[in-house]
């Protein structure tokens, strides 16, 4: 597996820098995988929600033309 992005970039810099703040680039390291798992997640509801949606909507469009088609059929009659 290739070297963790965060683990490059605290090698990039002078050792001084890296000893103070290697804790920070441990703790994005940890959370790095976290937040991957938030924005997958979050897309894929978003699209869940998406489709639960078009299917409400056609619903209801369906249910209007058959409400259009008997009130068409109603006012005939009269």
């Amino acid at each position: 597996m290739a070297e963790s992005f965060w683990k490059a970039a605290a090698a990039s810099l002078p050792p001084h820098v890296q000893r103070r703040y290697a804790h920070l680039f441990e703790a994005a390291e940890r959370f790095e995988p976290m937040l991957d798992f938030v924005l997958t997640a979050r897309g894929r509801a978003h699209r869940a929600l998406a489709r639960a949606c078009r299917g409400l909507a056609d619903a209801l469009r369906n249910a209007a033309r058959a409400l259009d088609a008997a009130a068409w059929r109603l006012m005939l009659t009269r």
